[in-house]
């Protein structure tokens, strides 16, 4: 009998196992792949505040980010130097496994090769049942369960949990092309609609290339290949190129008797950039204070536990809904009023309020002062 079972050896499924353990409780994570942060797909950006915040190793950093290139759909650029670098890009199989290791030095046992076939709730504990290796059957017991499953949301409807009812669609490949110091982020309808492309150095010679969109991602991203990496076409069929749906919007419920769910699982994303470390880190810790707080009480019902999505939507709602309705919006214009919007940017004083309000995990702030200054100008584009 354990005290928890967490299910998914990601940041948030790791890092609430152990601050659990380090708490004194019998702590298991499960996971299904053979190794921890394998064959993640990721663009790897994180904020620096996370190291900080998060007390996370520097190990895994690839690079810096401080300077961005904007592309617009008619091939415009604008160039961005933050005062100091605002983000890094890290290999996530460090990234992951320091968090694995620390969990293990807080006494959390860490299973591979282990997935989660079905999950019972009981009057007393919750049972959970493996295939491990893909061969054996393995039954475990627990007080409580965390669902830290990412995108797969297969546990989440016997469980009576909510998922996502939109996801953008995730393409990306890693190639060997120059691009210095920038990271590029590329807009427009016939490269990415409803959302963006990037192009993210992580080594010498070496970028991350991929792009978030409504629809036919791979046609999307052969465009984005043909039209700026010409020379690439012919050799993209050799590489590894990684598919992934992103959750967007807000979800409930998080939460039910025995059971939480956290990170992606939990829709725990930003809706404007699709990245959950940082979200998915936060709410990890407000995971493992409600469930500290239920061992105490020796309460584990689902009214008990609404208590942990009460504090992590005070945190983010505001966040996830303005960035959706931001994003949405912003994807229902075409590429010429795009193209007007940017060149509004360039020339109304906007860079300021990126140095002045820009903060790499939290956009609300930054995105209500760009409504503010171009709101009857957006709407002249939108007509």
């Amino acid at each position: 009998m354990y005290d928890v079972i967490v299910v998914g050896a990601g940041p948030s499924g790791l890092n609430a196992a152990g601050r659990l353990g380090e708490s004194g409780l019998k702590v298991l994570v499960l996971e299904k792949k053979s190794a921890i942060g394998e064959h993640v797909i990721c663009t790897g950006i994180v904020g620096k505040d996370a190291f900080k915040r998060f007390s996370l190793s520097k190990d895994s950093i690839l690079k810096e980010i401080k300077k961005i290139k904007i592309v617009s759909p008619f091939m415009n650029y604008l160039n961005y130097e933050h005062p100091a670098s605002f983000a890094y890009i890290v290999d996530r199989k460090k990234f992951d496994g320091y968090l694995g290791e620390r969990a293990q030095s807080k006494g959390v046992k860490i299973e591979l090769n282990s997935k989660v076939e079905d999950i019972s709730i009981n009057k007393n504990s919750v049972e959970v049942i493996t295939k491990r290796n893909g061969k054996y059957k393995e039954k475990y017991l627990a007080q409580l369960v965390i669902i830290a499953t990412g995108v797969n949301y297969k546990l989440h409807k016997k469980l009576g949990l909510g998922f996502p009812n939109d996801f953008l669609k995730g393409i990306q490949a890693e190639l060997n092309i120059k691009e210095g110091d920038y990271t590029h982020v590329f807009i427009g309808r016939d490269v990415a609609s409803g959302a963006f492309a990037w192009v993210v150095p992580i080594r010498e010679e070496v970028v991350r290339i991929g792009l978030m969109t409504e629809s036919n991602p791979k046609e999307c991203f052969g465009r984005l290949i043909k039209k700026f990496f010409p020379n690439k076409a012919k050799i993209l069929k050799k590489e590894r190129i990684q598919f992934k749906p992103i959750a967007q919007g807000l979800i409930s419920k998080t939460f039910g008797e025995r059971v939480l769910t956290v990170g992606e699982a939990a829709g725990q994303v930003k809706t404007t950039t699709g990245g959950g470390i940082y979200y998915g880190l936060l709410c990890s810790e407000f995971a493992s204070q409600v469930i500290l707080k239920k061992f105490t009480e020796g309460n584990f019902s689902a009214k008990a536990l609404s208590e942990y999505e009460k504090l992590w939507k005070r945190a983010l709602k505001k966040e996830i809904l303005i960035g959706y309705f931001a994003r949405k919006l912003c994807g229902k214009l075409n590429d010429n009023q795009i193209e007007n919007l940017f060149r509004m940017i360039q020339n109304n004083g906007i860079l300021p309020l990126v140095k002045n309000k820009g903060d790499f995990d939290w956009h609300s702030e930054l995105l209500l002062a760009f409504l503010r200054k171009l709101s009857f100008r957006l709407i002249k584009i939108i007509k």
